[in-house]
């Protein structure tokens, strides 16, 4: 996926051609308990929130449901992730967008393939609620109410659906809302200035789902927002003024996502640092003058592309380069890795040395993230430098716990 736009055994401190200031500034190596005040919360955990704090919308793929579990209580509890089964075979899809004819040739496997996700993520979310979308696994639709009430532990899984899916799928969400009692999403991608069209295609949504009788959440989706230029908060404050009076709401979410698809074209060594639009995005839709009536919930793509969602589980062969990634309060920091090769090992723990060396690195007290990267650059631990996945499930961890820590400090 990743093109070698680096050398990953150049050592940028030796290059007298090397301009510092492409590079995060560096602070001294710190000792754990200099990190005390860097915890993520502040103040004790009080009682299960109401509504969200901050909705990731995660694939449900190893990596992901792996970082969601290994959050710390007090993180996780104000987490509700938004989890997308990714395809199961086939090419590379894109969400929102229905294939002309069903692409998984095997009704059975597919189905087997729902349950397990299914399974995997009622085993992570221990019964607290998120919401799943089956977007790229309706073929078969038959599936989708009898899967969401598999066991008890499912009550707790709202189904997603969207105007531009097919009746017989709106119907058997509401139905599986119907029979859980924990309601269900609509989830709505925006990839124009919306109109009064939508508006009315939303209200015929509702009319078709009323039979439910639950709690129904709006999920505004803007997907990719990597350019400070695309008019997303116009796009963003034109669907809540048609959408928000169409329904009382129980929730309404705001998802983008700005990780980048593959290392920028200018990247340089040691570290890139890519924009979090979708942040700025959000701050600007509640925070600017012309801030909704509606409570809108931050959320986004966690610390990886949207594309995430879009790939089959069982996608032939692998690249020969990958991501370790960091969270900072404005940015991703990215480092461009080999993923194999005699040296790839020396290379993934100079770059994580970068990483935990970089203004911002929140300290191995921070999350489970850190400590990995820390582990990985000092040489300790047993999981060495891994693979591509255990930089996902690092960047993950590490990116929830942030947001969390950042959203509760707002006043």
């Amino acid at each position: 996926m990743f093109e070698p736009l680096s050398d990953p055994h150049h050592d940028p401190h030796h290059d007298p051609h090397h301009d510092p200031h492409h590079a995060p500034r560096r602070h001294p190596l710190r000792h754990p308990l200099d990190d005390a005040l860097n915890a993520p919360f502040d103040d004790p955990l009080g009682d299960p929130f109401d509504e969200p704090l901050y909705v990731p919308a995660l694939p449900a793929r190893r990596s992901a449901l792996d970082a969601y579990d290994r959050l710390p209580h007090r993180v996780r509890a104000c987490v509700t992730p938004l989890w997308v089964v990714p395809p199961r075979v086939g090419r590379v899809r894109t969400m929102g967008r229905r294939p002309s004819h069903p692409l998984d040739p095997d009704p059975a496997a597919l189905a087997a393939h729902l349950g397990s996700a299914l399974h995997r993520i009622e085993t992570v979310q221990r019964g607290r609620p998120a919401w799943v979308d089956v977007f790229h696994v309706e073929d078969e639709v038959a599936h989708l109410a009898p899967g969401f009430r598999q066991t008890p532990a499912a009550t707790a899984l709202r189904p997603v659906t969207g105007v531009e899916r097919a009746v017989e799928q709106q119907t058997a969400c509401a139905e599986a809302a119907r029979l859980s009692g924990s309601g269900l999403g609509v989830r709505v991608f925006l990839t124009r200035l919306p109109d009064e069209g939508l508006g009315d295609e939303v209200g015929r949504l509702l009319h078709r789902i009323a039979f439910a009788h639950c709690p129904v959440d709006l999920l505004l989706d803007l997907g990719a927002v990597v350019d400070e230029h695309r008019p997303a908060e116009k796009w963003a404050q034109r669907a809540l003024t048609l959408l928000g009076p169409l329904h009382p709401w129980r929730t309404v979410v705001l998802l983008a996502g700005s990780f980048p698809l593959a290392c920028p074209a200018d990247y340089g060594a040691p570290l890139v640092e890519a924009e979090r639009f979708d942040w700025d995005v959000w701050h600007m839709l509640v925070d600017g003058p012309d801030r909704p009536a509606e409570h809108v919930v931050y959320g986004d793509y966690g610390a990886d592309h949207p594309g995430s969602h879009d790939r089959p589980v069982e996608a032939d062969g692998g690249s020969p380069w990958g991501i370790v990634r960091y969270t900072a309060e404005r940015t991703f920091l990215l480092a461009c890795v080999p993923t194999r090769g005699p040296d790839h090992a020396d290379a993934v723990r100079a770059q994580a040395g970068e990483i935990v060396h970089a203004e911002g690195f929140r300290g191995d007290g921070f999350s489970d993230g850190e400590r990995w990267l820390l582990s990985c650059a000092t040489g300790r631990g047993t999981e060495g430098v891994g693979g591509p996945g255990v930089w996902l499930r690092a960047g993950h961890i590490q990116h929830m716990a942030q947001v969390v820590r950042a959203l509760r400090r707002r006043p």
